[in-house]
């Protein structure tokens, strides 16, 4: 047995054991005195003599002087780790750089995480970026490197991509000096943010989800660049236009429903799905604002809240009992009647005047099938109804709506509204058949009129109508 020699006097086991067992008998309450004799012990000399104190391996004298030590430990260790991550902290909140989607995450939790210790603090913008923004040297300016429209102004000055604000942040339009790149960019106060602001986004790509370029911190504001929409969303389309015809909403359904069934497969309810929320771009349709999603661990999420827009919701959301993924679905179905119809539904019946809040209403009465259009076909009721059923486990999928007929109408019963290459590619193919040339300029012309129908579909009448 090798033994400890501090004082330069060899410490026998024998004496050892005598010494503790005094020492114990006296009751002493003495930190120090314990640490003197722990000092002058060899580890192995102690472990032999508690065996000795406690053969039944009853060690309850001593469960705080444990306890203690524990903590002491784990104070160690979450000092480390604090070191570590004020060292990550730093490197992720100095600057704007390219990062991987754990880079941005990781900002995202710093930001949400220290957010009162930026009020009057920041002197320069830091984030991480996943695409199409190219920092310089670690900067990315207002201004200088970004041009920030503000919603009203494009609205008026730039037409088509006109952005709407967001419930949870201001939307500009943004323009990448260098590149003349366009992008959404939603503004969101720090003391507001939340990483599900950008973690479905960044850790889920489809194409009918806009995509995330990166977020910003600029002062005192989260800046979240996104891929934008051309043709504003369907809420400025029916304020605009009115009531959309049916082989439109059947091109907005579909693409949607899309989406919708990729976020479900990976268990996400979006919880916000209403006009305002789907963007038109030129060849697509995509959903925007993430801010209320959660991801499911579990067959049934319980929330702790109210979340989405009440006059959308579906009955089990305003319960707050639980609910699925199906929660969307009904969404996206009092969604194809406010696009039939141009109000979104119960509005008619139940004026906002009089009921400032729906959620009684939809209570007791959804789902809201007097509310569908009039002139809506039979197999588009048919989908309405199956969306809209009150029992979620009756309700259809996204996946099994887009098998629906009313969303596969024959040729002949449904004009065509695809991409503007579809529409070329099919009028060279009639005019092909008709042993005729395509003029020079139809390349021309047709660009300028599908720009004007991706604005404003419902009252363009140019060449692009004849092929649709």
């Amino acid at each position: 047995m090798i033994s400890c020699d501090v004082t330069g006097i060899n410490i026998r086991s024998g004496f050892a054991k005598w010494t503790v067992m005094e020492y114990m008998s006296t009751g002493s309450d003495s930190k120090e005195e314990i640490d003197l004799l722990l000092t002058n012990l060899n580890m192995s000399e102690v472990i032999d003599i508690m065996e000795n104190l406690y053969p039944g391996g009853d060690l309850a004298v001593y469960e705080d002087s444990l306890i203690t030590m524990c903590e002491e430990a784990n104070q160690n260790e979450e000092r480390a780790e604090s070191l570590l991550f004020c060292e990550r902290e730093v490197s992720l909140m100095s600057s704007v750089k390219y990062g991987t989607v754990e880079d941005l995450l990781a900002f995202a939790n710093q930001v949400s995480n220290t957010a009162k210790q930026f009020k009057g603090c920041r002197q320069q913008e830091s984030g991480i970026l996943l695409n199409m923004i190219t920092p310089k040297n670690g900067r990315y300016q207002i201004d200088s490197d970004v041009l920030l429209f503000p919603w009203k102004l494009t609205y008026r000055n730039i037409g088509s991509d006109f952005i709407p604000r967001g419930a949870f942040g201001k939307v500009y339009l943004a323009q990448d000096r260098e590149t003349k790149k366009r992008m959404a960019c939603k503004l969101v106060p720090v003391e507001q943010f939340k990483p599900s602001d950008v973690e479905i986004q960044a850790c889920f790509r489809h194409e009918n989800i806009a995509e995330l370029y990166g977020a910003i911190l600029w002062d005192e504001t989260i800046h979240l660049f996104m891929e934008a929409g051309e043709g504003g969303s369907v809420m400025e389309k029916l304020e605009s236009c009115g009531p959309m015809r049916e082989f439109e909403i059947i091109w907005v359904t579909k693409h949607i429903l899309k989406g919708l069934d990729f976020l479900h497969s990976k268990r996400i309810i979006h919880h916000d799905i209403k006009p305002s929320n789907i963007v038109f771009m030129s060849t697509k349709a995509v959903l925007v604002d993430f801010g209320l999603s959660v991801q499911m661990t579990e067959d049934i999420y319980y929330p702790k809240d109210l979340r989405g827009t009440e006059i959308y919701m579906s009955p089990e959301v305003i319960l707050c009992r639980g609910h699925t993924t199906k929660a969307d679905i009904y969404s996206m179905g009092a969604t194809i009647i406010h696009m039939q119809t141009g109000i979104p539904p119960w509005v008619n019946r139940y004026p906002r005047s009089a009921y400032p809040s729906y959620l009684y209403i939809i209570h007791k009465q959804a789902p809201p099938l007097e509310d569908i259009a009039e002139d809506c076909s039979t197999s588009m009721r048919e989908l309405l109804e199956a969306a809209l059923e009150r029992n979620p486990n009756h309700r259809l999928s996204a996946a099994e709506l887009l098998k629906h007929e009313a969303l596969h109408p024959p040729p002949e019963d449904q004009p065509r509204c695809q991409s503007l290459d579809s529409a070329l590619f099919e009028r060279k193919r009639l005019l092909a058949r008709k042993e005729l040339q395509l003029p020079e300029n139809i390349t021309v012309v047709l660009l300028l009129d599908f720009a004007s129908w991706v604005h404003n579909p419902m009252t363009s009448t140019g060449h692009l109508n004849q092929f649709f």
